[in-house]
């Protein structure tokens, strides 16, 4: 928000997208009343015993730092004492400027009574619930933390998903 955005009142544009929800209303309200709706998928291969129980759009955030250097200072060459060679004198220095970029990758999260996958064209993943060791929700976010490793999707409502993975345990 610029000097002139503030002191003419405008709203602050917000950069991060909003993801429409493909689950079934239906499938909202049980999760609401306590119970996990079995949702049947074509698109996921589930292993013997598994059943799934959300599927939605999501749009994982993963933060890259992207390095310049920056030269400043300057020096000077001078001719050596035989032919062909020269004497290079530098007094400057490299200075190291980061900027980190927020990319992000849209796919669809699912969670089955086992796992969680998120299908993506990259950076997809899929981890078992007994590898989760944290989880906040946002109202349109979510945040999984399996031992070191962390994941940050935007979703439609951070809340479902949280009532699902405390239904699961």
């Amino acid at each position: 928000m610029g000097l002139l955005d503030m002191i003419l009142g405008r709203p602050r544009q917000d950069t991060q997208p909003a993801v429409l929800t493909i689950l079934p209303s239906a499938a909202v309200t049980e999760i609401q009343n306590g119970r996990l709706p079995q949702i049947n998928t074509k698109t996921l291969f589930l292993k013997t015993g598994e059943i799934c129980h959300y599927i939605d759009k999501a749009i994982l955030l993963k933060e890259k730092v992207k390095k310049s250097y920056v030269r400043k200072g300057g020096g000077f060459s001078v001719p050596g004492l035989f032919k062909g060679m020269r004497i290079n004198m530098n007094n400057g220095r490299t200075d190291v400027q980061e900027n980190i970029i927020t990319e992000q990758f849209r796919g669809i999260l699912y969670i089955t009574n086992k796992r969680m996958v998120f299908q993506a064209s990259s950076n997809a993943f899929d981890k078992l619930h007994t590898g989760l060791t944290a989880i906040a929700p946002y109202s349109n976010a979510i945040e999984l933390q399996y031992g070191e490793k962390s994941y940050c999707l935007l979703v439609p409502d951070g809340g479902v998903i949280s009532a699902v993975m405390d239904l699961l345990h």
